[in-house]
């Protein structure tokens, strides 16, 4: 089925799972990078898992990608800074992180990450993309989009009120992913990524 087919479903538990849940689970894979995109929990949710790959050798470098200033547990700071604190202090070398510190969106984080990534690493590598699990599906396909040269691996974070496990269980969680459903309508509809097999 393709991703437009299913939304022109409505917006049942089911339909909602497969589109934002099934088939993104993280497959153990190592990659020469990881990816995180910033959030304004970004250091509090994806930064763990991220620096846990690190540590387990699932990827040798950590690219941290997100400019927008948010207040975050660590105060109000760009994503970037308050991520690139979470992964000195968990013990990441200074050395072996990237920085993408001009991207304010889900779209631009690939876009300037793309840009950053050139000349630095080659063509074709692979890259493990941490970010939260309802999030992961629109984020695949902004970076199929935006950065085509590059293999990526899904690995998202199962934490806070709209997992795979517990969105539907509050109001929070169905609220959260029923604007994820809207926002990849939206693209869709207007063309900013293309269609793709679920």
């Amino acid at each position: 089925m393709k991703l437009s087919e299913l939304l022109n479903e409505s917006p049942c538990d089911e339909n909602i799972q497969k589109l934002l849940y099934d088939g993104l689970d993280y497959d153990g894979s190592s990659a020469d990078l990881v990816m995180v995109l910033g959030s304004r929990k970004a250091c509090d949710y994806r930064m763990p898992e991220a620096v846990r790959l690190y540590k387990v050798g699932k990827a040798p470098q950590m690219l941290l990608s997100g400019g927008q200033v948010q207040k975050t547990s660590l105060g109000e700071m760009a994503e970037w800074d308050s991520m690139k604190r979470v992964a000195l202090s968990m013990g990441i070398p200074e050395s072996d992180i990237l920085i993408e510190r001009w991207s304010k969106n889900t779209a631009e984080n690939f876009m300037y990450s793309d840009e950053l990534l050139k000349g630095y690493l080659p063509e074709g590598i692979t890259i493990i993309l941490v970010t939260t699990a309802y999030h992961m599906r629109r984020a695949l396909c902004m970076a199929h989009k935006f950065m085509p040269k590059y293999d990526f691996i899904p690995c998202p974070v199962q934490k806070g009120s709209a997992t795979k496990e517990n969105w539907y269980k509050t109001e929070k969680g169905r609220l959260t992913v029923l604007d994820e459903w809207r926002k990849l309508s939206y693209y869709i509809r207007v063309g900013i990524f293309e269609d793709i097999e679920i």
